[in-house]
């Protein structure tokens, strides 16, 4: 693989499972994958393949009866005072430093924009809360004075009044150096002043406005850039957009698309985007993994991938996309379904489905090995 301080994240041998009633769901079976520092990542494959299962155990967002039973999610951050690469195993983070790594470190945007946002708290209340949480104020309340004061001096005021106000403007500029720790009301303002700068980051419309408002004043493509403002509020090293598009008609889905694109130039966040669509991985991804009942199939530059899939499973999703230039009755598709994972096939899990299929694909699992340079496959008969 890349050199792994290029990688802000790695996966390796990740396995969940879900305890129910019918029986135990092997949801993800040993799914290595890596984003490299300032990459857009797509992670795709049909529903139920374990992508959001894959995005939620990251985050350690797993509830019952889902357990995480073994792998590493390492994370590598930047020290800020020394420069130098840190890496921590999310796993092994106490409740209390997984609470700080997310949101803060690590950010993700759900797939319905009607559904996350609260209801009953104002747009700007819930951003400003994550940066409560995550942030330090101090400098920032500093920084609210101050301008507070400029803006007076905008005013026609006195020459007396002017020179306090100038004393005042200095006087803060030097608690900048080290500012103390701010109280709850100042913290506060400026945390929701935060919040607007993040609604027109996300290029919202009259910023101000749309943070007094509640979620349900605003529209479907509006709502979703409050939810990517919200989680790109603290600066996060990854941003993952679980489907984040998929509720969103195709017009406003190209504005979302293209903002996440832009907001990577301008803070350097890398950003995972799950999904079903080709097109949507074609558009903005630089890197794709893709997943096939709960395990990664294939792993490489998108270009790479379209033009030379190796994976017979990464052939049969790219054959049925259908395609403008081509008129046919019916479109190509994958034989079968996809498996119960309660009781999955042995060996690969998608020999039942696979033309190349062989004796040794039913009984051994095929790990993911690099058979090109940054071409990574898990297949005993790879399409060469």
């Amino acid at each position: 693989m890349a050199d792994s301080d290029e990688r802000v994240l790695e996966v390796k041998g990740l396995v969940t499972n879900f305890y129910t009633y019918e029986g135990t769901v092997l949801a993800l079976d040993g799914v290595d994958l890596f984003l490299r520092r300032g990459d857009t990542m797509g992670v795709v494959g049909e529903t139920g393949c374990g992508k959001s299962v894959t995005a939620r155990s990251i985050l350690r967002l797993v509830e019952p009866p889902g357990r995480i039973e073994e792998g590493e999610i390492l994370f590598r951050q930047i020290d800020p005072e020394s420069g130098e690469i840190e890496t921590v195993d999310l796993l092994k983070l106490s409740a209390e430093e997984i609470l700080k790594t997310r949101g803060g470190k690590i950010a993700i945007v759900f797939q319905d924009p009607a559904t996350y946002p609260n209801p009953v708290f104002r747009i700007g209340d819930q951003i400003a809360e994550v940066v409560l949480l995550h942030q330090d104020l101090s400098s920032d309340v500093i920084e609210m004075k101050i301008e507070e004061l400029q803006d007076k001096l905008t005013q026609d005021v006195p020459a007396e009044k002017r020179s306090q106000i100038e004393e005042k403007i200095d006087y803060y500029s030097l608690m900048l150096q080290e500012p103390p720790p701010p109280d709850d009301k100042d913290a506060k303002k400026a945390a929701l002043r935060r919040a607007t700068q993040m609604l027109e980051m996300v290029r919202m419309p009259a910023p101000a406005t749309i943070a007094t408002q509640y979620p349900h004043e605003l529209s479907g493509g509006m709502r979703q850039r409050a939810l990517i403002a919200m989680a790109l509020a603290c600066n996060p090293a990854i941003l993952i957009c679980d489907e984040a598009t998929t509720a969103l008609d195709v017009t406003v889905q190209a504005q979302v698309l293209n903002l996440l694109n832009q907001l990577k130039k301008e803070i350097g966040t890398s950003i995972m985007i799950i999904t079903h669509d080709m097109g949507v991985v074609a558009e903005t991804c630089n890197w794709v993994n893709v997943m096939y009942a709960g395990t990664t199939v294939e792993s490489c530059a998108t270009e790479e991938l379209f033009a030379t899939p190796l994976h017979p499973y990464t052939a049969g999703l790219l054959t049925a996309v259908p395609k403008l230039h081509e008129t046919k009755d019916r479109l190509p598709q994958i034989l079968g379904t996809v498996p119960n994972l309660i009781t999955p096939p042995t060996g690969c899990r998608f020999h039942p489905r696979c033309e190349y299929a062989t004796s040794i694909c039913k009984t051994e699992k095929p790990k993911l090995e690099e058979l090109r340079p940054g071409h990574w496959v898990a297949c005993f008969n790879p399409l060469e």
